[in-house]
């Protein structure tokens, strides 16, 4: 699979992560943009056995995303922005098979200007869940450092953010305790339905944008009802779920009442 499809995925990330900081506005430190050092998240491998992986797929882009935004709420850093995304792969062709090969993504970091790249990856295991991630230098393409939870899965709100709490020391942001405790309240949900529900509507989303992209507009749109449906079923899980409550609106907005 070639990264260009991969990429849609962290593309499609960085437009929501972008939507919510601005929605939410909660910036712990005010450091302009200018300054901030350029981070990319890629997705997460699940591990998960064959038997039961579809069921947690969403979390591959999903878990990234939910880290992505906490990251991005420091103030320390930009995560790299569509845009760029998209000029790069115009240009460049990136095959990705397995595990993250650290020496093409550090390449692809270089491109897109940026310091850090953090991978990782994510087993569930009959109701256990285990998360782990590498942080590597841009720079230096070396592996600054790795970490790991585990802990029931329907505390997976708990283990995202414990996991973005111990990467921080890899990408030299010290928090204070206060600014940890804002990032450990700053939860989107804590239905394990309603984050996967809501994470397989922004996939759907993905491939509409794919098939929009390629002409086939009819089976764009389609796709897109889909993906609404999964937003109302994430809402049925969790109604203040606020992610999922943005995403339904916004799509409903794209959807012509003619469908």
């Amino acid at each position: 699979m070639r990264l260009r499809i991969f990429l849609s995925a962290v593309i499609i990330t960085s437009l929501f992560v972008s939507c919510d900081s601005g929605s939410k506005k909660l910036i712990l430190r005010d450091i302009p943009r200018s300054q901030r050092k350029g981070l990319m998240v890629l997705n997460f491998k699940n591990n998960t056995l064959k038997s039961v992986a579809e069921e947690y797929q969403p979390w591959e882009f999903g878990i990234a995303s939910m880290i992505m935004t906490d990251l991005e709420t420091i103030g320390l850093f930009t995560v790299i922005s569509r845009e760029m995304l998209k000029d790069i792969v115009k240009e460049q062709e990136f095959q990705l098979t397995g595990l993250v090969d650290p020496k093409k993504a550090v390449k692809l970091g270089r491109l897109a200007a940026a310091k850090y790249i953090l991978a990782g990856s994510f087993m569930e295991m009959g109701g256990s869940l285990r998360i782990e991630s590498q942080v590597f230098s841009v720079e230096t393409g070396a592996q600054l450092g790795a970490a790991s939870v585990m802990g029931k899965t329907d505390t997976f709100f708990d283990l995202q953010k414990e996991l973005t709490l111990k990467v921080t020391k890899f990408l030299d942001a010290m928090l204070t305790a206060e600014e940890q405790m804002l990032i450990a309240k700053n939860i989107e949900t804590k239905s394990v339905r309603a984050s996967l529900s809501n994470y397989k509507g922004e996939i759907e989303l993905m491939k509409s944008e794919e098939l929009k992209a390629k002409g086939k507009a009819d089976e764009s749109k389609k796709i897109k009802l889909v993906a609404k449906k999964d937003f109302e079923r994430a809402l049925s899980y969790d109604p203040n779920y606020e992610r999922a409550k943005e995403n339904l609106s916004r799509i409903s907005l794209a959807i012509p009442t003619t469908l």
